[in-house]
C-alpha cells in the first residue's frame, strides 16, 4: 500500500510542477489553483506513504522520480532541451532510484 501512495505522491507533485509552469508566473489562475491543489494532494499522499515506508527512502524516491518525470515531460510538453551532462545526470538519478528500490 505504501508504494501505491508513493506513486500517487510522485504523480501529484509532477502535475503540480507542470501546472506551475503552465500558470506563467501565477498569471493563469486556473493552472495556479490546479498546481496548489496538486501540491496539497502530494503532501497528503506522502503522509500516507510514511505510514508504510521509511521517511528517508520515501522522500528520496519521491524527489528523484518526480525530477526525472518532470524533465522527461518538459522535453515533450514544453520542448525543453537537455545537454549531455544533464542527460547523464538524470540517468544517474535513475540508477539511484534502482539502488533505493533494490531488495538485495
Amino acid at each position: 500500500m505504501g508504494n501505491l501512495f508513493l506513486l500517487f505522491t510522485i504523480l501529484a507533485e509532477t502535475a503540480a510542477v507542470i501546472f506551475m509552469k503552465l500558470s506563467e508566473g501565477f498569471h493563469n489562475k486556473v493552472y495556479t489553483i490546479i498546481a496548489v491543489v496538486a501540491y496539497g494532494l502530494s503532501f497528503v499522499f506522502l503522509t500516507l506513504t510514511l505510514k508504510y515506508l521509511p521517511a528517508g527512502i520515501a522522500n528520496g524516491i519521491w524527489a528523484a522520480a518526480s525530477t526525472v518525470l518532470i524533465a522527461i515531460l518538459g522535453i515533450f510538453i514544453f520542448k525543453e532541451k537537455l545537454n549531455t551532462v544533464q542527460t547523464v545526470s538524470l540517468l544517474l538519478i535513475v540508477a539511484g532510484l534502482v539502488g533505493l528500490n533494490w531488495k538485495g
